[in-house]
């Protein structure tokens, strides 16, 4: 099963912020010879030789974050449901949040890393629902609102901010 969302085409503008687990970070852009982005406090400093892509870069680094801390996520909330998706992947879709095989392979999109941890975390225990009921039946839903009860709430903030979560 799928979980839905809205996509927009990537700005051709410069960046000067980038969202991260929900909070603004002003991107500092720094001449050097090599590419390297770092978080410091509330800024995320690039540093790349002229001419090179720092939306690229800014991908990169907040793909990575997403693959390590995404997992981390799904399987904290797996643990509490006592199921586990026999398989975990980043996704790079444009239409969907995340999906759940039959087999119980879960993907979740990397752009997630950029919302809330919130919200991260209704889309992780929405996919895991589905390891239950591969459907979405009332069944589903009440299990949705047991491992995250606040999860309608937590669904029309993301309806809301999606579209901007696709921005890079």
């Amino acid at each position: 099963m799928q979980m839905q969302a809205q996509a927009l085409q990537p700005a051709d503008e410069p960046l000067n912020a980038v969202r991260y687990l929900g909070r603004n970070l002003k991107l500092e852009v720094f001449p050097a010879l090599f590419s390297e982005v770092r978080r410091h406090g509330s800024s995320l400093r690039v540093y790349a030789p002229h001419g090179a892509d720092t939306h690229a870069l800014v991908r990169d680094w907040l793909h990575g974050r997403a693959e390590r801390f995404l997992a981390w996520r799904l399987m904290r909330i797996a643990h509490r449901l006592g199921r586990q998706p026999s398989r975990f992947a980043l996704s790079n879709a444009q239409t969907q949040w995340g999906s759940c095989t039959r087999r119980g392979h879960i993907r979740l999109n990397w752009r997630l890393i950029q919302a809330p941890v919130s919200l991260i975390d209704y889309v992780a225990a929405h996919e895991l629902a589905h390891l239950i009921h591969l459907d979405h039946s009332p069944r589903f839903w009440t299990k949705v609102a047991e491992i995250c009860p606040d999860a309608l709430a937590r669904r029309a903030e993301l309806r809301t901010m999606g579209t901007s979560l696709f921005l890079i």
